[in-house]
């Protein structure tokens, strides 16, 4: 072989184990992008388990039965009788008492 076929061959094999050199580095890279990208989706499902929760406990406690259990039990709240109300007229005053009327109002 002439010395000038010699170095075009060997100008090729370098250029090909450069290209898989380079081809093993992208794999590399690609791999590491995935790794992370796999990290991230976990803890996104991880965020998003928890924000299904708190809405769950968001929920429950905009519940008309959990708020009067918590102003009762908590804060010592009752409902006024009839005799703590004061109306300005009679056309004022509900029928059946100012605390049925405000559970009826709650409930509906």
């Amino acid at each position: 072989m002439k010395r000038k076929e010699q170095f075009k061959i060997i100008l090729a094999v370098l250029f090909i184990g450069v290209i898989l050199l380079f081809m093993v580095l992208i794999d590399a890279y690609n791999a590491n992008v995935q790794v992370d990208n796999n990290e991230y989706s976990r803890v996104n499902a991880d965020l998003q388990g928890e924000i299904d929760t708190l809405k769950i406990k968001v929920k429950s406690s905009n519940n008309i039965d959990s708020i009067e259990k918590v102003a009762i039990e908590q804060l010592g709240m009752v409902y006024p009788s009839e005799d703590q109300c004061i109306y300005l007229t009679d056309n004022d005053r509900p029928q059946g008492g100012f605390a049925a009327m405000l559970k009826s109002q709650a409930y509906n």
